[in-house]
């Protein structure tokens, strides 16, 4: 079983690498669990947050992805959430050079020629030799393809099966070769907000990170 924690600061501080690991678990679809609303300076003027957390596996496991997965309704396109994460974000936190993974959704995709085409320009967050892991609409892992190239919105991989991604919500996926039991793994959220961005009347604002693994 794996569960998110949260570390003691919340605010994005580079002598203190975003804060150490507490006890305290982020339940899931707990509202502000990770992230706080945003203040209405920032909605109205545009800015970045970055928020680190901690996941923690109570058995040994390998092959780990950790990705954000969303529908194309949240976030807004005012806000966007994005993931960073591995042993190099724990030495180096200038945020400028930070590799961020995010998701999209599929707008078509071609089998014959591995080529997906998504809603937004993914080029600053899915990258060449990426895992790009595909969900349902319940969130739940359908399957993983390895990227090949990536231009603007279309994304050619590897090598494809049968499974049909279109209208799927696809992630660039963290992946880390082993977790032990109790050993705990860092990973930072950015959260990017646009400028004159107003409150929604439903509290559709919100994200999903998922993580699979394999026993080892």
């Amino acid at each position: 079983m794996v569960e998110f924690y949260k570390t003691n600061i919340d605010e994005f501080d580079k002598s203190k690498n975003g804060g150490a690991i507490t006890d305290d678990i982020a339940e899931d679809g707990v509202k502000n669990n990770l992230l706080p609303d945003v203040r209405s300076r920032i909605a109205e003027q545009g800015g970045e947050k970055f928020v680190k957390f901690f996941i923690k596996s109570t058995t040994n496991i390998v092959d780990v992805g950790v990705a954000i997965s969303q529908s194309s309704a949240s976030p807004t396109e005012e806000v966007y959430i994005s993931l960073a994460g591995g042993d190099e974000y724990e030495r180096d936190l200038d945020k400028e050079s930070m590799r961020f993974y995010g998701a999209f959704v599929v707008e078509s995709y071609d089998k014959e020629s591995k080529k997906a085409v998504a809603d937004v320009d993914v080029s600053d967050f899915v990258k060449a030799d990426d895992t790009v892991t595909f969900y349902d609409s319940d969130n739940l892992k359908i399957v993983s393809f390895e990227v090949d190239s990536v231009s603007a919105k279309e994304i050619t991989f590897k090598e494809v099966n049968d499974t049909d991604v279109a209208s799927h919500t696809g992630a660039s996926t963290i992946i880390i070769d082993a977790l032990d039991a109790e050993a705990e793994a860092g990973f930072w959220i950015k959260q990017k907000i646009g400028a004159f961005t107003e409150a929604m009347e439903q509290n559709l604002d919100n994200f999903t990170l998922n993580v699979w693994y394999d026993k080892k």
